[in-house]
């Protein structure tokens, strides 16, 4: 059977349409690197928000929504003021007080929610909505706010760029590698019908794209941001991670017994079917390049 049928080319076409703008948007310098921060902030928002929408059990509990998404933000803001903090002249200090000031915005977020489930919900679901509101936030928006702290760093945006096309080309790589080649089922419960030629077609896929992003920055600034196995480790370590996140989402959907988290993006289903796979990608990049020195 052609992998190349209508639901392909509506995802190639959303794709060659959102994703110059969206690396724009998270890479650009302008404006104090204000839309790195905008662009996080919808991004997270959106997933948060279908995350909730999957996580509604009714009776047996649901989400604390407008907390989590109120939250969500605020972290997203402390992040950003993290980063940029001597950009934006505040002071100069400020990284000193990090760890005190987001553990005060942690225990405040639990404490809030502690206070709507005693005083505005029966008992009846308290763990199950206590549990989702704070899992969403703490997985979903802290993982993708290190897309704020990933370009702060020196030579960020194409770091981002690197990020991005490691975490597409796996996703590709597994699509058409699974569709095309795909035998021998993985016989994973969260994702039965992907198959192991399917992951090792994206892991594949993933060095390459590592590869190329690291000759690209090389050609244009004359100096190179990895060597040839840091990007074979690294293309293997964001596949893994990006296939973990997929695997999370997936059991999530399965769980509540959706097929996509939204509709928002034609041809992919909701913000969090794009963005599942980066989600647990981009810390474990993060602080790989903080672990190596990178200023």
């Amino acid at each position: 059977m052609s992998v190349f049928n209508r639901e392909t080319f509506t995802r190639i076409l959303s794709a060659i349409i959102t994703l110059p703008i969206l690396v724009y948007v998270l890479t650009t310098d302008d404006f104090l690197s204000l839309p790195v921060l905008v662009a996080t902030v919808i991004i997270s928002l959106f997933c948060l928000y279908e995350f909730y929408m999957m996580a509604d059990r009714g009776e047996d509990g649901y989400p604390f929504i407008k907390a989590g998404l109120i939250f969500g933000f605020i972290l997203n803001v402390l992040m950003y003021i993290f980063a940029y903090g001597k950009l934006l002249g505040l002071s100069g200090t400020i990284a000193l007080y990090d760890a005190r000031i987001i553990t005060a915005y942690f225990m405040v977020f639990i404490a809030t929610v502690l206070l709507l489930q005693l005083f505005t919900r029966p008992l009846k679901g308290a763990a199950y909505s206590l549990g989702v509101t704070l899992f969403g936030v703490f997985y979903i928006v802290l993982s993708l706010s290190h897309l704020i702290l990933l370009k702060s760093l020196k030579d960020g945006p194409f770091y981002i760029i690197i990020a991005v096309a490691v975490v597409m080309l796996n996703d590709t790589g597994a699509y058409f590698g699974g569709s095309a080649f795909g035998k021998h089922k993985a016989g994973i419960a969260a994702s039965p019908n992907k198959s192991w030629e399917g992951y090792f077609t994206g892991l594949l896929f993933s060095i390459i794209a590592f590869i190329l992003t690291n000759q690209i920055f090389i050609s244009f600034f004359g100096r190179e941001l990895f060597s040839m196995i840091e990007c074979v480790f690294l293309g293997i370590l964001l596949s893994i991670m990006a296939n973990i996140g997929d695997l999370i989402e997936s059991a999530i959907k399965r769980d509540g017994g959706f097929k996509d988290s939204g509709r928002i993006i034609p041809g992919h289903g909701g913000m969090w079917d794009v963005f599942d796979a980066t989600i647990f990608a981009l810390p474990f990049f993060y602080y790989y390049l903080v672990f190596k020195g990178i200023p």
